[in-house]
């Protein structure tokens, strides 16, 4: 059995940070969404709405260089 692991108010907080320095020459997505995090049965973790409150697929927004940045901040965030 896996042990649960859930991020701490830090680590949603630098997750939020480092997203928004990933985004922010992004038009389409800077200031257009939100992050709310929660906790699984077995991690923390999050998703992202839009300012209609709607879910929202970021990466098909990202560039690539983003992308990648995107990638490493999402395998990482917790450790």
């Amino acid at each position: 059995m896996m042990a649960k692991t859930t991020a701490s108010a830090i680590q949603k907080e630098s997750f939020k940070v480092k997203f928004a320095e990933i985004i922010k020459n992004n038009s389409k997505l800077k200031d257009q969404y939100t992050i709310q995090f929660f906790e699984t049965a077995q991690k923390s973790n999050y998703g992202f709405t839009g300012k209609d409150g709607k879910s929202l697929n970021i990466l098909s927004s990202l560039t690539l260089e983003e992308t990648e940045k995107y990638k490493v901040l999402k395998t990482s965030w917790q450790n």
